[in-house]
């Protein structure tokens, strides 16, 4: 069957019309029910309640602003109550009117289906033998007459079969528009009872944009374990520290706001210790604590560690060319140019947190300090990416999870 006149389905639209009822009316008493719990609310911190005793101070004690929220919430939830039962009852006189309409146009296009058939059944060519004679004074002949008021018949029989159904297709496009204008109202209704009511404040917004930064920092600092593996050197290490300060400061504001739970923090916590950094303790407590600040900062603290930044940084584009001119990999001129090594000698030890073979030797050479420094020996970045890969990974999943089974509230609408 064709589209209607206006181009719609010619079908009974969708959707519970009782459910929906049902539905508006529970969202109706439960916004009366909040204004009246707000009201109870304000009286009992008025003291507007004769009731005295223990409880009832407790209760005027954790009141603060829940009795205004409460009713603002009440003042929203009312309307769009009321909005969807209007909506529902719209629903079932359209849906009424169009399981009459829909039959009516399907009858109307199986006539004109026929009527269609019958006009290519008349319209073809008379046969030689099914013309006749002419008349003697000129003409068609009788046969051929007759043929033609007979196309012509049934082009008229299929004209008006489609015109039929073409009415009775206006008439449902009227009822669509009725539920179109219905929904819309319904839509504009509901929208109009949230605008400007329960809205995100500044500190909420600025909660979402320190989750996704988060989010950016954990995939970063995944990325950064790998490379100091791999690679190494003092560049890595400046951005591996840079994330992980970044990572615990921004983990340390959500768990102020409840966003954030212990062990996130406590995983932020270990993202900045370096480790390694225990072994430069066996030199004593001066070089151990200027040290363990040397790699809290990624080198920024001292001056040692600034100038071998300085270094790698400026080198850096030299090394690389330098090494590709010697038919160095891009892979291996880039190594060098990040000051790192991939050898299996600086590998080992930079997997336990030293920067490379020496440093390890010199932290084995010295007392438990050097012992510990190794068993411990990771960047706290290093120790905790594991962790932060598995939780990013199970928060990535949940996202997808909660983006396909979540609908909004139009589409709830618009389905139910």
């Amino acid at each position: 069957m064709d589209p209607s006149p206006a181009g719609n389905e010619i079908e009974v639209v969708t959707g519970n019309a009782f459910g929906i009822r049902s539905r508006g009316q529970q969202i109706e008493s439960l916004g009366e029910q909040m204004i009246g719990a707000a009201g109870v609310l304000r009286a009992i911190a008025g003291n507007g309640v004769p009731q005295e005793g223990l409880s009832i101070e407790k209760i005027k004690e954790v009141i603060g602003e829940i009795d205004e929220e409460l009713k603002l919430a009440g003042e929203r939830y009312r309307p769009s109550g009321a909005a969807l039962i209007v909506y529902a009852d719209a629903l079932t006189d359209v849906q009424a009117q169009m399981r009459l309409i829909v039959p009516r146009c399907q009858t109307a296009w199986d006539d004109y289906i026929d009527a269609r058939a019958a006009y290519q059944d008349a319209n073809r060519p008379l046969m030689p033998w099914e013309t006749g004679t002419p008349p003697l004074g000129g003409g068609l002949s009788p046969e051929q007459e007759a043929h033609n008021d007979g196309v012509a018949a049934a082009q008229v029989r299929s004209d008006d079969a489609y015109d039929a159904f073409t009415d009775e297709g206006r008439n449902f496009d009227a009822a669509y528009e009725t539920w179109e204008s219905a929904f819309n109202k319904a839509a504009d209704d509901i929208q109009g009872a949230t605008d400007g009511g329960i809205s995100d404040g500044f500190w909420d917004n600025v909660d979402g944009i320190v989750a996704a930064v988060t989010v950016v920092l954990q995939w970063a600092g995944i990325a950064l374990a790998v490379l100091a593996f791999v690679i190494g050197g003092p560049i890595i290490a400046l951005a591996g520290a840079i994330v992980a300060v970044a990572a615990l400061a921004l983990t340390a504001y959500q768990f102020g706001r409840g966003d954030a739970n212990g062990w996130d923090l406590a995983l932020a916590i270990v993202g900045v210790i370096p480790f390694g950094s225990l072994a430069k303790f066996s030199g004593g407590f001066s070089k151990g604590a200027t040290g363990f600040v040397e790699g809290l900062t990624g080198g920024l603290a001292t001056s040692a560690g600034r100038s071998t930044l300085r270094t790698a940084f400026s080198t850096m584009p030299d090394v690389f060319a330098t090494s590709r001119v010697f038919g160095a990999s891009r892979f291996t001129a880039f190594t060098a140019a990040m000051r790192g090594s991939y050898e299996s000698w600086d590998l080992a030890p930079r997997i336990m947190g030293m920067a490379d073979a020496g440093e390890m030797r010199d932290a084995l050479a010295g007392s438990g300090w050097g012992v510990a420094g190794i068993v411990t020996g990771h960047y706290g970045w290093i120790v905790n990416a594991p962790f932060t890969a598995g939780k990013a990974v199970f928060d990535t999943i949940g996202d997808l999870v909660s983006a396909g089974t979540v609908q909004t509230w139009e589409t709830q609408l618009a389905n139910s």
